[in-house]
């Protein structure tokens, strides 16, 4: 009987640890690097403090003594975090709802991160295709990668590019339908650019981004997002930023874009929540492939343009899935 009770005790502690950790993390964001990690995983944390919570109700009901004593205190705390973190976690689910949107003009975004350019680009331009999209904004082209896409025919279905493709993660660019001007590089450590989109229904300002990732202590990674969040103020007018941000709405550089106007195409559509790395299968770990975890890439508006809808999509070869963002006037 004991044994069994400390077997109970132990899967709890396995539980609410991490889950107090990505609480923690999620409250006070502390600089270094693994807690600003930590902060991405913030939506499973309903998960761990609901799995903890079913186990401590049993623990309640059959226990005695210090065991029920113990139990009810932690379902107190389970209960409080189950709310905290599906309060967190539902955006996606009870966003601004897309009637909001005026009866104008649609502008498809389509943001896909090419792993090194080793994503199938023609079933890339294939996708965009088929979706209808308006502008591609791609991340971790190289020049090869460049090459592809031109021999699968995005330069006669995107004549108009903005930025250049670079060795490693460090190429983004950006085709489009329609006209692009006032071409601006953002200071990120990858390739980033602020630019217009001259679309019939009148200028569009397009910000689009690729800072670095929260490896290490994340000191790149916070410098990237101050200038992600320095160009965004710099936009007036109807206004797009999409791309890997490399940051979960969790995440206190994403806040503070929503805090300044800026909002969730997923959210503002109400398109629930939509993982985009790693894509399934694409990374494994222990031999095991690790599913579709983390809403790192993303599709904001600004002033004036709706989302009506998100979503995401596998392409073969990259870890990140693609993500279509349908806006409206």
């Amino acid at each position: 009987m004991k044994v069994r009770w400390l077997l109970l005790g132990g899967l709890v502690t396995l539980l609410l640890v991490p889950a107090l950790l990505v609480t923690t993390a999620r409250l006070l964001e502390p600089p270094q690097g693994p807690w600003v990690r930590l902060v991405a995983f913030t939506p499973l944390g309903v998960v761990l403090y609901a799995a903890a919570l079913l186990l401590l109700l049993l623990a309640w009901w059959r226990g005695a003594g210090f065991w029920r004593g113990t139990a009810r205190l932690l379902v107190v705390v389970a209960v409080v975090g189950v709310l905290v973190h599906a309060y967190w976690a539902s955006g996606p689910y009870v966003g601004t709802s897309s009637a909001e949107a005026g009866s104008g003009g649609t502008l498809r975004v389509l943001t896909s991160n090419l792993r090194f350019g080793e994503a199938d680009t023609a079933q890339l331009v294939e996708l965009a295709q088929r979706e209808h999209a308006d502008v591609l904004v791609l991340q971790e082209v190289t020049p090869v990668a460049l090459e592809d896409l031109r021999s699968a025919g995005v330069d006669d279905a995107y004549p108009h590019v903005v930025g250049e493709a670079d060795e490693g993660p460090a190429g983004t660019m950006v085709f489009s339908t329609y006209p692009l001007a006032k071409e601006h590089r953002v200071g990120t450590g990858f390739g980033s650019y602020r630019m217009t989109l001259r679309t019939p229904d009148g200028p569009v300002r397009l910000l689009a981004v690729h800072p670095r990732p929260p490896v290490g202590p994340a000191r790149g990674w916070r410098e990237d997002q101050v200038a992600v969040r320095s160009a965004a103020r710099a936009l007036t007018g109807p206004a797009v930023l999409a791309g890997d941000f490399n940051a979960t709405m969790d995440h206190t550089p994403m806040r503070e874009l929503v805090g300044r106007g800026s909002r969730d195409a997923a959210t503002q559509s109400r398109s629930g929540w939509q993982p985009t790395w790693p894509a399934a299968g694409e990374v494994s770990r222990l031999g095991v492939p690790v599913p579709s975890l983390l809403p790192i890439d993303h599709v904001l508006t600004r002033d004036g343009l709706h989302a009506v809808r998100t979503e995401s999509f596998t392409v073969p070869g990259t870890d990140h899935r693609a993500l279509l963002a349908v806006l409206r006037r």
